[in-house]
């Protein structure tokens, strides 16, 4: 994975606290892969507070010690069937929480902007990079109506840590389809602004998510 070769290269001493990372062009080149992913693991890294991102600027590291950039690699490297079952259960108490709160202040403008993100998903099942990216947006959008930026730090920075067993979910057809039916739920809640409808629907949605995750994982190593 990208972002562990780029926090084992930060890790490792090449880089110190508050020098600046390489380009996207250069780091693409090092580890031979394409820029879009280059910018995607840059942004998980962001999330995970290793890099800080400068508008116009470029990305450097961030001041943080050797232990501290080690522990979400070590998370990373943990993220074995058991800790995939945690991950989701912090998922579910986190957003289910934040979908409560967005039901009570969101305005119509944003249930039209998650509406379109919807269709806009339902478009693009083919291309999982496309799909997972409106399903972030989906999430971010609402985390942002529930005006508490210490659970949404929280829930992105689970979002990050779960993406790379999503992407393989999100090559099942299936997976899709259930996802899409949960976020109309999702959103039917919200334009009702039910809290607590609000809440289950996301808990379900997280659920469903786990178990398509796990399905695929187990698929995986049958």
């Amino acid at each position: 994975m990208l972002v562990q070769q780029i926090l084992g290269f930060v890790t490792a001493g090449q880089l110190r606290a508050g020098d600046k990372l390489p380009s996207e062009r250069v780091l693409a080149e090092r580890f031979q892969v394409s820029r879009p992913t280059v910018r995607e693991a840059m942004r998980a890294l962001s999330v995970l507070g290793v890099v800080e991102i400068r508008h116009g600027g470029g990305a450097f590291v961030s001041e943080l010690n050797a232990a501290d950039l080690l522990g979400p690699l070590n998370f990373f490297l943990s993220l074995s069937e058991v800790s995939v079952e945690k991950l989701y259960q912090a998922r579910r108490l986190i957003e289910g929480e934040l979908c409560a709160l967005a039901a009570k202040s969101i305005e119509d403008n944003s249930i039209e902007q998650l509406r379109d993100m919807i269709l806009k998903q339902e478009q693009v099942k083919a291309d999982a990079d496309a799909y997972l990216k409106l399903d972030s947006a989906f999430h971010e959008l609402i985390a942002e109506v529930a005006n508490n930026p210490f659970l949404a730090r929280a829930a992105a920075s689970l979002n990050v840590l779960g993406v790379e067993f999503r992407k393989r979910a999100a090559t099942t057809k299936q997976a899709q389809d259930r996802s899409i039916q949960d976020h109309w739920k999702i959103l039917e809640a919200l334009t009702a602004r039910d809290q607590d409808l609000a809440r289950a629907a996301m808990a379900a949605h997280m659920e469903q998510v786990f178990e398509t995750t796990s399905g695929v994982l187990g698929d995986e190593h049958g």
